[in-house]
């Protein structure tokens, strides 16, 4: 069972990967810009925005049948990942509006369940208060 989300102060480090899921958000053209960043240890192992494009792989963590299921900023994070470089990791969050307002972007239950099948240990994410949640996986 998922712990409740708690609301937390990021280390110097943690501004810097929230700022870098801020920039790659900023590449998606997808109506709700959402950026990730997947972090393991100090090392940046990969990182996404969403897209709208078809992924077959989240389709397995969906219920609904005949979804066209999207590649989400978090998705994308881990998609070709190797498991080595999941288990145990941070995938860092962000989601701005067209005024670079920070914005919720909590994880949706299809990608919660994809982050905790590859082994995410946790996932910080930006809330529409400008401030920022974890969430234990």
């Amino acid at each position: 069972m998922t712990d409740q989300p708690i609301e937390r102060q990021l280390s110097k480090k943690e501004k810097k990967y929230v700022d870098l899921a801020r920039r790659i958000s900023y590449q998606s053209d997808y109506a709700h810009r959402h950026g990730a960043v997947l972090v393991k240890g100090a090392n940046i192992i990969n990182v996404s925005c969403n897209k709208n494009k078809f992924s077959s792989f989240a389709t397995r963590f969906t219920k609904k049948e005949k979804e066209f299921v999207t590649v989400h900023a978090e998705l994308g994070s881990i998609l070709n990942v190797e498991r080595k470089h999941t288990e145990g990791a941070t995938v860092y969050v962000v989601r701005v509006n067209n005024q670079n307002e920070l914005r919720l972007s909590k994880p949706c239950k299809m990608c919660e369940e994809a982050m905790r099948w590859v082994g995410i240990k946790k996932v910080v994410y930006s809330t529409s208060e400008g401030t920022f949640e974890e969430m234990k996986l």
